[in-house]
């Protein structure tokens, strides 16, 4: 039976992969060996799994180098997308520069930012070392200097594998050298692109996979245009969250959260003023009489939710018709703290389908889940325009949102001052036709007769039986 080696670099992909059943058809198919990080916080739960064969570590050094060639990477290639600029100042701080005031204030703002941004390990030094004339030096300096990792190197080089697969950001040094093991000991690669946005988001891959598993043709020709991936090392596989989106549809009943009417506010991990927004929302349901009273918005803040210039503390005692959310509110009540990320927080995936069907509308800066919203059938305000505090929280950074507009239900908020009657065009929106939804839809998320968990095993089995090691362009 062919040996697949699967290596888990992050705790998201433990709830991704691991306990859905993504792999089931794989390990029927295949002799299946599962590593892991040795850091992560759910290694008590990996190390259980009847296919574990081990952790390995992580140099703390190396990944040191690696994350700053990652930076070096996407500033060097930022005209590949948008995103990749919005990451450079999102890290370097540029919030910091005032948008309004006298001239003089904006100048000691930029002041401040540029003494900030002096000392800041992903401000002034990224674009100084990824220039034109000091990037080659740079970068070929520090690919030489990060030799393999001893602990995946055991594992490649003594497990005789026909493929090994690692879900991926596009971000992360474990699928670096997982990829050079992969050529040193003639086993193809197989790197799983795990988020909607990873692609377009992180840096460019200066190690490149043999093939890559993507969600769909949007990602497919990002892979291309801006990695440089050829059009035969790409798969489209989906992924294995969103099954349970389509599965919904088919029930005849669905179990309901709330038994209240309710507009969801689903909150973003980029900066974003949130409870302003909420208030706003509450005023909305307040002042106008064509919104039933019993309406209430929902409010799921994001569970690893980045620090932000505005208040992000909920307190349901400021507001008349806003509810934080039943999952996050207990995971809240057990110790979990806004504005932190906390790896071992991994909420149940099982949770979310019925969350969205059962909302009358879902409103929320550009976040996956509103994605996920329309794989739902539910109308969706999507908030792009300036909140006051986060400068770049539209769309024009946002690149894999781009055609969004075209999915039946799904608009663009670009105003706070149209909020009010987007919400309640959103709230009186006629049923979405699921063939019309799903011909927009498909464009950003493949999807066929199989499951994820069936699709994967196909590619699987399709790689291994060629072996076909295809050379990626340098």
């Amino acid at each position: 039976m062919p040996k697949v080696l699967f290596a888990v670099s992050s705790d998201i992909y433990v709830r991704n992969y691991l306990r859905t059943d993504a792999l089931s058809f794989l390990r029927k198919e295949f002799s299946v060996d599962i590593i892991a990080d040795r850091n992560l916080a759910l290694s008590d739960e990996i190390s259980r799994h009847p296919d574990f064969k081990g952790f390995f570590a992580l140099d703390s050094r190396a990944e040191v180098k690696h994350h700053l060639l990652f930076n070096l990477l996407m500033w060097r290639y930022r005209r590949k997308s948008r995103t990749f600029l919005y990451r450079w100042l999102r890290n370097s701080q540029w919030h910091l520069i005032r948008r309004e005031g006298s001239p003089l204030s904006w100048a000691f703002s930029a002041l401040a930012w540029l003494a900030r941004a002096a000392r800041n390990p992903h401000g002034l030094r990224i674009p100084l070392l990824a220039n034109r004339v000091v990037f080659p030096l740079a970068s070929r300096a520090l690919q030489k200097s990060l030799p393999l990792n001893i602990h995946l190197k055991h594992f490649v080089a003594t497990g005789q594998y026909d493929l090994v697969i690692f879900p991926s950001a596009a971000f992360d040094s474990t699928s670096v050298d997982l990829t050079r093991l992969g050529r040193i000991y003639n086993v193809p690669t197989l790197c799983l692109i795990d988020n909607w946005d990873n692609l377009t988001s992180k840096t460019v891959f200066w190690e490149k996979p043999d093939f890559l598993g993507v969600w769909g043709e949007q990602a497919s020709e990002q892979a291309q245009s801006i990695h440089g991936f050829l059009p035969e090392q790409i798969r489209l596989l989906g992924t294995p969250r969103f099954d349970s989106y389509f599965e919904i549809r088919e029930r005849p009943t669905v179990e309901c959260h709330y038994d209240f009417p309710y507009i969801l506010f689903v909150g973003s991990a980029m900066p974003f003023d949130e409870i302003g927004t909420l208030r706003l929302l509450d005023r909305i349901v307040s002042e106008h009489p064509e919104i039933p009273t019993s309406l209430r918005v929902v409010y799921r803040p994001h569970p690893w939710q980045q620090k932000r210039n505005s208040p992000a503390i909920f307190n349901p005692t400021d507001f008349s018709h806003v509810t934080m959310d039943l999952q996050m509110k207990t995971a809240f009540d057990q110790g979990l703290q806004p504005e932190r990320t906390e790896p071992g927080f991994q909420p149940s995936l099982e949770y979310y389908p019925s969350l969205l069907k059962g909302a009358r509308a879902v409103v929320g800066p550009l976040t996956t889940m509103l994605f996920e919203a329309s794989l739902c059938l539910r109308p969706v305000v999507a908030l792009s325009y300036f909140d006051g505090f986060h400068p770049n929280t539209g769309k024009r950074y946002f690149i894999h949102f781009e055609g969004m507009d075209k999915v039946p239900g799904f608009e663009f908020c670009e105003q706070p001052s149209r909020l009010p009657e987007m919400v309640i065009h959103a709230l009186n929106h006629e049923e979405i036709p699921p063939q019309s939804s799903d011909s927009e839809t498909s464009f950003f998320l493949f999807r066929n007769t199989q499951s994820y968990s069936q699709r994967l095993s196909e590619v699987a089995s399709e790689l291994i039986r060629g072996n076909d090691k295809i050379s990626a362009p340098t």
